[in-house]
């Protein structure tokens, strides 16, 4: 009989926990792809950025970020044709990664599926699901352009770790990011750390991680997607890191109020509508103890952006598939934090993904 590894690591593993595709010339045609987007975003990055905002003086727009200077400048921008050609080829090179990863991933598609059903009644840890649960509208979204988005593709936890492999341009290689994430978590001021909740755990490298940091600790996933958990659980497994995961709605947290110690949300609000972020924040504070900390890991708000800053995020949200992203940054979380009961650190703008934004419940 096949097992789970076997079926779902048949090449191995690639960077650390990743999947490798399944055939060396997916991993080419995937490696160019890789690449070309990180040349295009990182070495070309700076160049449009400092020709965009000569453009945009020339044109007489202002700095400020507001949303109808924004709106301006972006009209402006997109009649210049090496600003749209960039925007372009970064997308079409988006949709070509994804193309391919699916194909790779789905040519192997039976057995591993057949290996997350085996790998659900495997420990160490659980998973609990509902693959026919009624899902919100806004989780029909194709973040990042993702087929099928998080929730309606079987294979969505296994595309978006690699994704992120690719995205991340290697930072991401050994599960770095998420490690980061786990040390950057506030532990509480008392030191009692008996259960940490993942909000938004997506592929559980973040919650392996948290475990990783507090083995004593009881360490809790969840995630709206069924396929994102049940990967999360079989990539846990082949760490063998006892966590928990859970299908589960984090504006409907079935867990007891003061039940967890630490609460962790890393890149989950930026992807989520204003409202729903609101809610979130309520039940976070809700299930944490007196004392307990949440930690709030994610991009800044608009106070520290100058139009062009913002004209990416909000030229991110239609190329990307992140519609939620400008009024996310709009909404500068830090203040919906404090709104909802909070104590808010002091918080630095610059180290938002990295120091993040630490509250603790009074």
């Amino acid at each position: 009989m096949t097992t789970p590894a076997e079926a779902v690591y048949p090449r191995g593993k690639v960077a650390g926990p990743y999947p490798a595709l399944s055939s060396r010339p997916d991993e080419a045609y995937v490696d160019f792809i890789a690449d070309a987007r990180n040349f295009l975003l990182h070495a070309q990055q700076y160049p449009i950025a400092e020709y965009s905002r000569k453009l945009l003086g020339e044109a007489g727009v202002g700095t400020s970020p507001d949303p109808a200077n924004t709106r301006r400048a972006i009209d402006v921008l997109m009649q210049d044709p090496a600003v749209k050609t960039y925007y372009r080829v970064k997308r079409s090179l988006q949709e070509s990664f994804w193309n391919r990863v699916l194909e790779s991933y789905g040519a192997n598609r039976k057995q591993i599926l057949e290996a997350f059903d085996a790998a659900d009644h495997m420990g160490p840890g659980s998973v609990s699901y509902d693959a026919g649960k009624p899902l919100p509208d806004y989780a029909r979204v194709e973040i990042h352009l993702q087929p099928g988005g998080y929730c309606f593709e079987p294979l969505a936890g296994m595309l978006y770790d690699y994704g992120l492999k690719v995205f991340m341009g290697g930072a991401a290689d050994h599960d770095f990011v998420a490690k980061m994430g786990a040390r950057a978590a506030a532990a509480p001021a008392d030191g009692q750390v008996r259960r940490i909740l993942d909000l938004g755990c997506s592929a559980g490298a973040t919650t392996t991680a948290l475990k990783a940091m507090h083995p004593q600790a009881e360490v809790h996933g969840i995630d709206l997607s069924a396929p994102m958990v049940r990967y999360a659980h079989l990539r846990a497994i082949q760490q063998k890191s006892d966590v928990h995961f859970h299908q589960m709605n984090a504006a409907e947290l079935d867990f007891p109020d003061g039940h967890f110690d630490m609460v962790l949300a890393m890149l989950l609000f930026h992807e989520t509508p204003v409202p729903v972020a609101r809610q979130v924040l309520q039940e976070a504070y809700r299930v944490l103890r007196p004392g307990g900390t949440l930690s709030v890991l994610d991009f800044s708000g608009d106070r520290k952006r100058d139009v062009y800053v913002m004209l990416f995020a909000e030229l991110d949200g239609s190329d990307n598939g992140e519609p939620f992203i400008p009024p996310f940054v709009r909404s500068n979380i830090e203040d919906v934090i404090q709104e909802v009961g909070f104590e808010l650190k002091s918080y630095d703008p610059s180290k938002a993904l990295t120091a993040g934004r630490i509250a603790v419940k009074p």
